[in-house]
């Protein structure tokens, strides 16, 4: 669900151009040019490098904004772009073949075959190098330095990604709540109130019970199992060791919840088979009290509301919490995909790798590769940037370089092409918010061969069970069956153990 919330915000973000500079003062610090931003006299540095790209139409080495990185870089760029289609399957193959180019991009550090790789000494330990480079070494990136160590260290510069704002998460038409008195839902039980009276007390006001509370499916409700446990992702410390959360009390209660808001008619009847695409066909429709999306569906998805319902306001909500008085929030690693530089290349030549990147994670690099040229691709006004028609042309802001490395701004994840002052100020101060809910991971980025053998299937025939209970075709006794089998298989306890090891390994390592 990650991976989708992820995408679906870079779906966004590679369309925009318009982003308020306001939540960018984290790159205000760093100085653009770094070790790398001045002129060189010498032969330019080719760099052979691949990385993820979610444009329509891939740039090549005539495009000007390329051609302006490798002006400002002495550098000569040979990059292959891999569409999100096939990249997993290309990831795999160039790994296992071991034919990898000088910057190799890998989507997650949990790959099995990168860790044999990493493990076998492949690629650099850049640990030692990254305090050398000011823009790579900025505070602002501190936190994806530490979740990307392997056992103590750096051996990938991560790609960038906001923590905060994105994750599916209920968004909520504020309108319908104002319309019918309603506060905004802090706790499940008034979640579940708030929803209930979208259905009953007829919010879009046409006389007719025709609204549909929430659009959800199976894969948009994964946050209440968060909420009830009280964690992020799929574990939980228990007395110094890590339990699968599929197993714990918590997460049947969860699951009785989302069965009883199926039953009061909360949910689509088709809930067990609809897709992503089709909830957010629901929420746009204007007959829907909300559904599950990251912060910048407040526009991406509420424009298309109020296409239908002009007075539409489509509001994230800030937390909730469980009955112990822990605040969920979402929240994620501070990046998406690493880049990795094998042994091959010579110690000089790593050095100039690092330069480059460098440039692009410092102001000048990151808000190049973002918004193009200034003056050319974009102006400001009013503290925003306006695209050009010549931005178009050059493809900025349609993936591509912005590709390559993502703008450090919260922006990511809660802003939109378009988006109006008022939502933007809300979301900035629900973000704000956010940031101060630390919801635990503590399974986060943590690798483990059992995990990924064996947890899978495990968790898919929980998942299914769940959905059938739900649906009211097996019953929870049946669940409490499969769950205390759970329980004393010992597939499921050679992965708690793994997982437990390599969190103490992670948490002695920093």
């Amino acid at each position: 669900m990650k991976r989708q919330a992820e995408q679906r915000a870079r779906h966004w973000f590679i369309k925009t151009l318009v982003v308020a500079v306001g939540t960018s003062l984290l790159l205000s610090a760093c100085g653009g040019g770094g070790k790398s931003g001045s002129a060189d006299s010498s032969a330019p540095t080719k760099i052979q490098m691949q990385t993820l790209n979610y444009a329509t139409e891939f740039i090549d080495n005539t495009n000007p904004i390329w051609r302006e990185f490798e002006k400002r870089t002495n550098t000569q760029l040979d990059i292959t772009w891999l569409s999100p289609t096939t990249s997993e399957e290309k990831i795999n193959v160039m790994l296992a073949s071991g034919d990898l180019p000088e910057v190799t991009f890998v989507e997650s550090l949990l790959n099995p075959q990168l860790q044999k790789m990493i493990g076998q000494g492949v690629f650099w330990d850049l640990t030692p190098f990254i305090k050398e480079y000011p823009n790579l070494s900025q505070p602002a990136l501190a936190e994806m330095w530490t979740d990307s160590k392997v056992d103590g260290k750096n051996y990938s510069i991560p790609r960038y990604y906001p923590s905060y704002g994105g994750g599916a998460f209920p968004i909520l038409r504020k309108d319908w709540m104002d319309k019918l008195g309603l506060q905004t839902p802090t706790t499940m039980d008034q979640f579940f109130d708030v929803l209930k009276a979208f259905k009953e007390k007829d919010p879009n006001g046409n006389g007719q019970a025709d609204e549909i509370p929430y659009a959800a499916n199976s894969d948009t409700m994964g946050f209440v199992y968060g909420v009830f446990n009280g964690v992020q992702g799929a574990w939980k410390l228990k007395d110094d060791k890590l339990v699968p959360t599929i197993t714990e009390d918590a997460s049947r209660d969860a699951l009785l919840w989302i069965k009883k808001a199926y039953d009061a008619g909360l949910f689509p009847k088709d809930f067990a088979i609809l897709k992503y695409s089709q909830t957010v066909d629901l929420i746009r429709g204007g007959k829907s009290g909300g559904t599950s999306q990251s912060m910048n569906h407040a526009w991406v998805t509420g424009s298309k509301i109020r296409e239908v319902v002009p007075t539409a306001d489509y509001m994230p909500i800030t937390y909730l919490q469980n009955a112990e008085g822990e605040k969920y929030t979402p929240s994620g690693s501070p990046y998406y995909g690493v880049y990795l530089i094998p042994k091959k290349v010579p110690e000089a030549k790593v050095k100039k790798i690092l330069e480059f990147f460098d440039f692009a994670y410092g102001k000048e690099g990151n808000e190049l590769a973002t918004y193009g040229i200034e003056g050319v691709d974009y102006t400001v006004e009013n503290g925003r940037k306006i695209p050009t028609p010549q931005a178009a042309k050059d493809q900025v802001g349609d993936g591509n370089m912005n590709n390559l490395i993502h703008l450090i701004s919260d922006d990511m994840s809660i802003g939109a092409v378009g988006m109006p002052d008022d939502v933007y100020n809300r979301n900035v101060e629900i973000v704000n918010e956010r940031k101060q809910i630390k919801t635990p991971n503590p399974g986060n980025e943590l690798y483990s061969e059992a995990y990924n053998k064996y947890y899978p299937e495990i968790s898919k025939k929980v998942s299914d069970m769940r959905t059938k209970v739900i649906i009211g075709k097996d019953t929870i006794e049946n669940y409490d069956k499969l769950i205390e089998q759970l329980r004393s298989d010992p597939t499921l306890k050679q992965v708690a153990d793994e997982m437990t090891e390599a969190y103490h390994k992670k948490m002695e390592s920093q």
